[in-house]
């Protein structure tokens, strides 16, 4: 099945069908359909290769490091789009944690009702789906406040050590993103200096020049 690569859903919450539910979990299809949208939004093409013989000339070279510098910030364009893709792939690791966490009845439901249909296909859930699954099933499942209630003594201070565990696990996941976040802004930062100072460095350097040259 193809899907249209031209929408910001793809990546977000999986390409489908108009009003499908959103797929935290990717198909092979969703995935490819993403990728697409990644290149045709962060990855369009601003040159052409060179030849082996356009290489070794002076402008060659130039014109290669203004490649190179195009790449790098493209890369860094494209990251935000590329991680949440990768964290949007099924991991098998997740397939033993799921099927424990199943063996409780509400868990169970929730999976069951929210789950995207790759998550059910492959018994195991993308980075993405196990943190809205862990925590929704929690809190947006009225059969859990049921569990809840009937816990008591070991059962209740380990699900109390879980919940902790969880709470960090998503505060270390903000503060990575808060860190690249950083680092895209000191890039965008650098592009902005570079169009700001370059044509104000350009008409020195002329003035310099010819200054240089009346004294000669």
């Amino acid at each position: 099945m193809s899907f249209s690569y031209i929408e910001l859903r793809s990546v977000i919450s999986g390409a489908g069908k108009v009003g499908s539910a959103p797929a935290l979990t990717l198909t092979q299809a969703q995935t490819d359909a993403a990728m697409m949208y990644l290149k045709n939004t962060t990855q369009r093409a601003a040159g052409d290769r060179l030849k082996k013989g356009e290489i070794n000339t002076a402008s060659g070279q130039q014109y290669q490091g203004l490649l190179h510098q195009y790449q790098a910030i493209v890369s860094a364009a494209s990251h935000p789009q590329r991680a949440l893709i990768a964290a949007s792939q099924a991991s098998p690791q997740t397939r033993e944690v799921l099927k424990e966490t199943l063996q409780t009845p509400s868990a169970a439901v929730y999976f069951e009702q929210q789950a995207s249909p790759e998550a059910k296909r492959t018994q195991s859930l993308s980075q993405r789906e196990l943190e809205f699954f862990e925590v929704g099933r929690r809190y947006a499942n009225t059969d859990y406040l049921t569990d809840l209630q009937s816990m008591e003594g070991d059962n209740l201070l380990r699900e109390s050590i879980r919940i902790q565990n969880l709470q960090n696990w998503l505060l270390l996941g903000i503060k990575q993103q808060l860190q690249e976040g950083n680092i895209l802004q000191g890039q965008q930062l650098g592009l902005q200096a570079v169009q700001e100072f370059r044509p104000l460095l350009h008409q020195k350097s002329q003035h310099i020049s010819a200054g240089v040259s009346r004294n000669e």
